[in-house]
């Protein structure tokens, strides 16, 4: 069973892939692609055009440290991230690298990720992406188990929700997201490590040194060598990256080359081993570094939803970040896929932080207020009573759900019979509305809704 690289390498609820279709076919081959609410890149990850061209620009945000750490990970250290990635499922692991993660959530890492522009944790990215494959429903909500003074896992009192779950790994198929089935390769034999003797190959006694001396490092003047004052520069400021053109310096278009073949990235391991893998699967290996591949130059921009803390949606939108210089030149439009936390009070809960109800009204202002600007082809996800406004305004409705379970956002997990008067099944709420300067050729899957 071979895995599809351009899939998420975790499973995503609300995640748009079967709705990539559409959204491309609306959008076209605009020279600049924003994505606020990156979540799990489904949309850009399927774009049919080529990727990493000279003069096409892709940016993205979210207000997720973890999730944009992933993604920064994967795209700058691809191997260090597969291989915190690939571990077998175990409910132990699970409890435990989820609440170190939450830990790391509430810590400075958020500064990092917005001071250096190559901060990013390869081992928190992996365990991430580990957790969520591993996990029962949306990773993140919270549950009452955390570890106590000691660092054992022990469950609070009613109410105290801010911990983990304390529920089984998902063992309902064979794996999903790195866990998935396809990511599988022979293991080696059960036979004994070598005893025999004092050791072989490198593990022969002639390869052994005494140890090291323990003293301190250098530090009896400014440092030496690669730590010499000289090769010292100062920080950044915290503005955005350059966003205005398509690069500037070595990230400027014609630096850009295709990425390596993802065999590269394995041989050794195979060499090393005489045909065997280490823990890491060596699929992950190759799905990770074509997604680097991918995403060599692809911007991630972090912020909060409602623009409360940095507004990364906002701020990613600004006529100076989204109207890049090929736009402004009249090459192309900029295409804007805009998928909020849904504005409604009977959806289920996805979201790992911030979730907002007003933050899709927010959005929506956007929507209206740019709509008409042929500088912008706009779609906006959301359910079936959200646009009303936006009809209103000459944009057109598409239903694209596509039948099936967990199929379509959340799917099918909200019932109802026909002759019921309750909410309907949550994937024949879903909808795409196309701004009015997006192609009239989108795809109508399910056909347009007037």
């Amino acid at each position: 069973m071979a895995i599809d690289y351009k899939k998420t390498p975790w499973p995503w609820f609300g995640g748009k892939a079967d709705a990539a279709e559409t959204v491309w076919s609306a959008l076209g081959d605009v020279p600049h692609y924003c994505e606020p609410f990156a979540g799990s890149l489904a949309v850009l990850l399927r774009r049919p055009h080529e990727p990493n061209r000279t003069y096409y620009s892709e940016t993205v945000a979210d207000t997720d440290s973890l999730l944009c750490n992933f993604w920064r990970a994967v795209q700058l250290r691809p191997q260090e991230t597969a291989e915190a990635a690939s571990w077998p499922v175990s409910e132990l692991d699970k409890h435990a690298r989820g609440c170190f993660l939450l830990k790391w959530r509430e810590s400075e890492a958020t500064a990092h990720l917005a001071g250096d522009p190559l901060w990013c944790d390869p081992l928190v990215a992996g365990w991430w992406a580990w957790c969520v494959c591993c996990s029962i429903g949306a990773w993140g909500q919270g549950g009452p188990w955390w570890p106590d003074e000691e660092g054992k896992l022990r469950k609070r009192p009613r109410g105290k929700n801010g911990g983990v779950k304390g529920n089984l790994p998902h063992l309902g198929d064979n794996g999903m997201g790195v866990n998935h089935a396809g990511t599988r390769e022979p293991g080696v034999t059960a036979n004994l490590p070598h005893l025999g003797d004092d050791g072989q190959g490198v593990n022969h006694a002639g390869t052994r040194e005494p140890g090291v001396w323990a003293d301190r490092p250098h530090l009896g003047n400014n440092g030496q060598g690669v730590n010499r004052p000289q090769a010292r520069e100062p920080g950044v400021t915290a503005n955005l990256p350059h966003l205005v053109s398509n690069g500037q310096g070595v990230n400027r278009p014609q630096a850009r080359e295709p990425g390596l073949t993802v065999e590269e990235y394995v041989r050794r391991d195979y060499e090393a081993t005489e045909g065997y893998h280490p823990m890491t699967m060596p699929e992950i290996r190759r799905w990770f570094a074509w997604l680097s591949a991918r995403l060599r130059h692809v911007r991630i921009i972090n912020g909060d939803w409602t623009g409360a803390v940095n507004g990364g949606w906002q701020r990613l939108l600004t006529g100076g970040a989204s109207l890049t210089l090929p736009v402004r030149q009249g090459k192309g439009p900029c295409g804007v896929f805009l998928d909020p936390p849904y504005g409604v009070d009977d959806r289920d809960s996805l979201y790992g932080v911030n979730e907002s109800y007003e933050g899709a009204g927010q959005v929506r202002e956007w929507c209206l207020k740019h709509g008409n600007d042929e500088r912008y082809r706009i779609v906006y996800a959301g359910y079936d009573q959200e646009g009303t406004e936006l009809v209103a305004a000459g944009w057109r409705e598409v239903e694209w759900f596509r039948a099936g379970h967990l199929k379509g956002g959340m799917g099918n997990t909200t019932k109802r019979d026909e002759d019921d008067d309750g909410p309907a099944h949550q994937q024949h709420r879903e909808r795409l509305w196309l701004s009015p300067h997006c192609l009239v050729e989108a795809a109508e899957p399910q056909g347009m809704l007037f």
